[in-house]
């Protein structure tokens, strides 16, 4: 076998690898995994639950912070060779807050010259926006910069018309759109 032969053989064999590696986490249907980013624990296992009722093949990572949902994010990325579904996020958190996570996650993206990020699906109790006239930073229409990107009001929000979605049903809604 020439030199040529070998080195098409080890590239094939690479190759194949690479693609049965890929099929094999595109089948796994615990490969599926869902990013849940909010302070509050409660919230959280509201969340987990409905995911799990929707899709239970879907693995949910929790999150009581941003700073933590990086590190997660890090930990999904090793064991599953690939991004979450879509990443539930509130806002308003300590350590990191959504906006950081947010920013981080655009940088990343666009750092990497992707037209798009991970689906976030901002669920807070705010009015989705942050900073003053000129350095106003909101979820709503494209403000944030942030591709792609659903704001769903937690029942308490004053200005409901501003997001796409209110309420529990709009939540799953969403989460059905990027998860099946």
């Amino acid at each position: 076998m020439t030199e040529n032969a070998k080195s098409d053989a080890v590239e094939m064999s690479d190759s194949y690898k690479q693609l049965m590696d890929h099929i094999k986490r595109n089948t796994d249907p615990y490969s599926n995994t869902v990013l849940l980013v909010d302070d509050e624990r409660g919230i959280r296992k509201k969340v987990a639950r409905d995911i799990g009722a929707f899709a239970p093949d879907v693995v949910v990572f929790e999150a009581a912070n941003g700073a933590e949902a990086l590190e997660k994010l890090v930990e999904i990325r090793m064991r599953f060779q690939r991004d979450p579904l879509l990443i539930v996020l509130d806002l308003n958190m300590p350590i990191l807050d959504g906006w950081g996570v947010i920013k981080h996650l655009k940088e990343e993206y666009e750092g990497q010259g992707k037209p798009a990020g991970i689906p976030i699906v901002v669920l807070s109790s705010t009015s989705g926006e942050k900073g003053h006239f000129f350095g106003k930073q909101s979820v709503h229409d494209g403000h944030s910069g942030y591709t792609p990107l659903v704001a769903i009001a937690k029942e308490a929000c004053v200005d409901k018309s501003r997001y796409d979605g209110a309420g529990e049903k709009s939540l799953m809604a969403w989460l059905g759109h990027f998860v099946k």
